[in-house]
């Protein structure tokens, strides 16, 4: 009788061992089923995602979702694997072949982000990254064009910062950000009216850059990366700053030579020098003239330097060589501050009723505006001839035009805080009319340019203040010419951006 009672103890003390054991590998009551659902399917969806322990979803692992972001046809890949953290990812290339057109333009993929407007992280095509703690989806990104911006660097290593332009206009760094110029000081930036090369004024170097636009927007050193600027005295350096290209010819202002250098431009994009390689700009009796801005003419018959020490604007004819022969008079004044320097950039705009020309002066944060002849080119000050942005605002270094000639924006300090003054373009006079202000976000604005759809406005930090390495990014309204800026309101640049151009793809 002992030994039977022995017996059913034992049983019984293995059958509750057997429930404890059970229970604690993630059973049920139910024993054997719960185990298969529970542990056996999610170790088989952890194995098969790389190995490890499962996670998210009930043990499905992290999904990878493609999205077309807008694509006008095919089709995003799908990824229907369930991914573990710390997976590692291969990027697929543009597999479903993804297009995207809206009216005349047509958009190329570039490679995916991980924000839908591009001011995400980047990934090209085949590159790989590891899988987080969280569903991803990754948008198609999309190029119109591209822009791209000279880094002054304090004076150092110049170089240029690269993006590509999204279908909202937001700008999203190249997959090689930066590239060097070879000089130093990099300031001003000029691109061929095919939008095949880029040309870049070394100031502290006394260079020029060459560069090709390859296929993918990307900036690539021509085989004669930098030219000498001249006339070359031992040790002189000439402070190259603003450049124009107009159809075959380049033209260079030198400050501290109070010279315009001209160059042909030869097949291969290489620049060489005119004969004669340079002319003088301003007013022969000043002793400093210091050219700062070329504009050419939409006829390409003329081209205009402002001379900011000496308040005046030069005015040349455009030979059939490309050399510049100066009109009578060769120059007119600006009418800014006499105690100092003060032209600082020029802009040309044609509309039905002319063409006019803009001149910001630096010092007074005034807009001299002029009439152009259609007939000589000469330019005779409009009525009135200069106008006022702000009162009391000053360093007025740049002004942009919108191609349809519509709206102008010039930057001005005011009260040591950056705005950037927006005007209306009277189309039956020429002569800007406020059309109130904006904040320049992060950035002290020393330069600004108008993307060719005339929807997107950019405008460079230059090296001072804060956000000294950024470009903020505008979008235009059609109607009233307002500046709004964008969700993403600037991006990222090298150190003291300054000269900024746009290309269409």
């Amino acid at each position: 009788m002992k030994k039977v009672i022995r017996s059913s103890s034992i049983s019984l003390l293995v059958l509750l061992l057997f429930t404890f054991v059970l229970a604690d590998c993630g059973g049920s009551a139910g024993g054997i089923t719960g185990s298969s659902a529970g542990g056996i399917a999610g170790s088989s969806a952890g194995s098969s995602a790389g190995g490890g322990s499962s996670a998210g979803g009930g043990g499905t692992g992290y999904t990878l979702t493609y999205d077309a972001n807008g694509a006008t046809g095919g089709n995003a890949p799908v990824d229907s694997n369930a991914y573990v953290s710390s997976r590692t990812v291969t990027v697929p290339g543009n597999s479903g072949n993804l297009v995207f057109t809206t009216g005349t333009a047509t958009y190329s993929f570039v490679g995916w982000q991980t924000k839908a407007d591009g001011s995400g992280k980047t990934y090209a095509p085949g590159k790989t990254f590891p899988m987080g703690e969280a569903n991803v989806t990754l948008y198609a990104l999309w190029a119109g064009g591209y822009a791209y911006a000279a880094n002054s660097n304090q004076g150092g290593a110049g170089t240029v910062s690269q993006y590509t332009i999204g279908p909202n206009g937001a700008l999203t760094p190249m997959f090689t950000p930066t590239v060097p110029t070879q000089g130093n000081n990099s300031q001003g930036i000029a691109v061929d009216p095919l939008g095949k090369y880029v040309y870049v004024s070394n100031v502290s170097s006394n260079t020029v850059s060459q560069f090709a636009i390859g296929p993918d927007g990307a900036l690539a050193l021509m085989s004669t990366p930098t030219i000498l600027m001249g006339p070359v005295d031992s040790g002189q350096l000439y402070y190259p700053e603003g450049m124009a290209v107009s159809g075959k010819y380049a033209y260079v202002a030198l400050q501290e030579a109070s010279r315009v250098n001209q160059y042909a431009i030869g097949t291969d994009g290489m620049l060489s020098a005119l004969t004669p390689a340079t002319v003088i700009s301003g007013d022969a009796t000043n002793g400093r003239n210091a050219p700062s801005s070329v504009a050419i003419h939409p006829s390409g018959n003329w081209a205009y330097v402002a001379n900011g020490g000496s308040n005046t604007v030069s005015q040349f004819t455009i030979g059939a060589d490309g050399t510049l022969s100066a009109l009578t008079p060769p120059w007119v004044a600006t009418g800014g501050n006499s105690s100092a320097g003060n032209a600082a950039d020029i802009k040309v705009v044609s509309i039905p009723s002319g063409e006019y020309a803009y001149v910001p002066n630096y010092s007074d944060g005034t807009i001299s505006q002029f009439k152009i002849d259609a007939t000589s080119g000469t330019l005779s000050p409009l009525t009135p001839a200069m106008v006022t942005p702000i009162p009391g605002g000053k360093l007025a270094l740049s002004i942009a035009v919108d191609p349809q000639g519509r709206f102008a924006y010039v930057p001005v300090n005011y009260t040591q805080s950056q705005v950037i003054a927006q005007f209306k373009i009277d189309q039956t006079t020429g002569a800007l009319v406020s059309n109130g202000t904006v904040s320049a976000g992060k950035a002290f604005a020393a330069r600004m340019t108008i993307e060719a759809s005339g929807k997107y406005a950019y405008a460079t930090s230059g090296d001072t203040g804060y956000g000294s390495n950024s470009i903020a990014q505008y979008t235009i309204d059609q109607t009233t010419g307002a500046l709004t800026l964008m969700n993403n309101p600037s991006v990222l640049a090298g150190f003291g951006p300054t000269g900024i151009v746009t290309v269409r793809k």
